[in-house]
């Protein structure tokens, strides 16, 4: 059981989108955004910017693109890339952002009472944690998505 939402943008508004994935995720299932395309002319700047507002949202556990290639040329509202397989601008930002969402390594120093607040994208971190009076360092790791049981708090003593 999930929600599946087509995505076809012009100019996006985000704060709108925000807004009914919250609404969206109160039904306690995944939401898949599909069909995902923008026809607006400033397409790669809107793509990212609904990619990145997807991804980050926690009941969002998938995204497909609607870009289909044509050996004629771009047979949707929206190509990835061209008859070559060339990126085009958007083809470009999501391979941008598949790779800035890949697993990360994370360094991180807490303030004087050993805290350390981050905002991070669904994923696999590495986390390399200082305390700024120690001399030593403790290494986790910490999985960030809507199924984990700990409300992705990572505690540690370093």
């Amino acid at each position: 059981m999930a929600i599946g939402l087509e995505g076809h943008f012009g100019t996006p508004d985000i704060s709108y989108m925000r807004a009914a994935l919250d609404t969206l995720a109160g039904a306690n299932v995944p939401i898949w955004l599909t069909e995902v395309d923008v026809t607006h002319s400033n397409q790669s700047k809107h793509l990212e910017d609904i990619l990145r507002e997807a991804h980050s949202h926690p009941a969002v556990q998938g995204i497909v693109i609607f870009g289909v290639w044509n050996p004629k040329g771009c047979f949707s509202r929206m190509c990835l890339t061209d008859v070559n397989f060339k990126n085009l601008p958007t083809g470009d930002v999501v391979d941008k952002l598949i790779s800035e969402w890949r697993t990360h390594n994370v360094a991180a120093t807490t303030d004087a009472d050993g805290l350390h607040r981050a905002e991070l994208f669904h994923g696999e971190y590495k986390i390399t944690i200082n305390h700024p009076s120690s001399n030593s360092s403790s290494v986790r790791s910490l999985t960030v998505d809507s199924a984990s049981q700990n409300n992705n708090v990572l505690t540690v003593m370093v």
